[in-house]
């Protein structure tokens, strides 16, 4: 922090983010280690060599074409599969029609009204999962990522509280913990920038609402838990520390597979939670931490992801909506995991932040 939390700089919120959230995986690891084991010191020295060299990519500047990020992104996003590579390429165009015309604001609005409208329908013809847990594994739960994702990125281009409040709104309904932090998160980082621009501290204002709303989030995918599983023991703070402890002790099973070259699958697979869920013997997704799919794909040389990583959040940090995103994203894989549509994304938010220091640009 520099000054006051008016100059705080939003890259500095993820780091900040980034130590709470593996101190809190950690400290897991040690009060249920019972049944999660102790924490190992092998993937322990890579994991916190890894994050240094993230903080490094974060503060040392590259000068790389923008059109290299492009291509990596088109790239990863074929290996994927057409779907994804339609789909990548017409949201990209958009967001750069959008960002060319200075039209990014007046976007905002249609894209609330088009996650709300995908509420809907998903209420209509399948259900909420707040009232039917089970729906969080049926078709229903996609059209509220979806919904959910296209309102973090209207909340990352304009910050405002009704975006931030109807996104909140649709994490609740969905009990969906990853688009809660999406959410608020973007809208810090979004504020941070607002804040950057004016010299006006508005965090300390937007703190309490954040908090409470993310609350509320947090106790309703609570609430969907205990229904759903008939064995759940642990209490709601127990909850929130056991999620990063389980996700690092898949990082840890991850490592011992993954060393010393890496077995070069997660990264370019289409729902790499799931087989890592299928490792493990299990039909669900299993979450990873940020470090698990550079140990597991690379090996030794997945140090490199690191500093990639840190690159292109530095890079789409020059521009305030691309780092909004940007950060946003780079916060909901600490914990989901590095996948080859986050990549691809960072990528491409690379790519259209168009900042200093790209020698294509000058």
């Amino acid at each position: 922090m520099e000054g006051s939390e008016g100059t705080m700089r939003p890259e500095r919120l993820f780091v900040a983010f980034v130590i709470l959230y593996f101190s809190a995986a950690l400290v897991g690891k040690i009060v249920y280690s019972s049944f999660l084991g102790g924490i190992k010191p092998l993937p322990l020295v890579y994991a916190l060599t890894f994050l240094l060299l993230l903080f490094a990519g974060l503060k040392i500047e590259i000068r790389v074409s923008s059109w290299i990020f492009f291509a990596a992104g088109t790239v990863l996003l074929v290996v994927l599969g057409w779907p994804y590579l339609l789909g990548g390429l017409a949201a990209l165009a958009l967001l750069k029609f959008l960002m060319d015309n200075n039209a990014l604001e007046r976007g905002v609005a249609p894209a609330v009204v088009v996650s709300i409208a995908l509420v809907i329908i998903a209420s209509v013809l399948g259900g909420v999962p707040l009232l039917n847990p089970s729906l969080r594994f049926t078709w229903v739960r996609y059209l509220y990522l979806a919904a959910g994702y296209i309102t973090v990125g209207a909340v990352a281009a304009k910050p405002s509280l009704i975006p931030f409040i109807v996104g909140e709104g649709i994490a609740v309904a969905g009990t969906s913990r990853t688009i809660g932090v999406g959410v608020a998160v973007a809208y810090l980082m979004g504020v941070l920038y607002r804040s950057a621009k004016t010299k006006r501290p508005y965090l300390r204002k937007v703190l309490p609402i954040v908090a409470l709303l993310l609350l509320i989030v947090f106790l309703a995918r609570y609430s969907a838990t205990v229904r759903g599983y008939s064995v759940w023991k642990l209490g709601f703070l127990g909850s929130l520390l056991y999620r990063p402890a389980s996700s690092y002790t898949v990082y840890e099973r991850l490592f011992q597979m993954g060393m010393p070259l890496g077995r070069h699958r997660l990264l370019f697979m289409d729902n790499p939670t799931y087989y890592v869920g299928r490792l493990f013997g299990k039909e669900i997704g299993y979450t990873y931490t940020l470090i698990g799919e550079p140990a597991y794909d690379f090996g030794i040389f997945g140090l490199l992801e690191a500093l990639l990583i840190g690159t292109l959040l530095r890079k789409a940090s020059k521009n305030p909506f691309t780092g909004a995103f940007a950060l946003t994203v780079g916060t909901l894989m600490l914990d989901i995991g590095v996948e080859g549509t986050f990549l691809a994304t960072l990528f491409y938010l690379a790519y259209l932040s168009r900042g200093e220091g790209d020698e294509s640009e000058r």
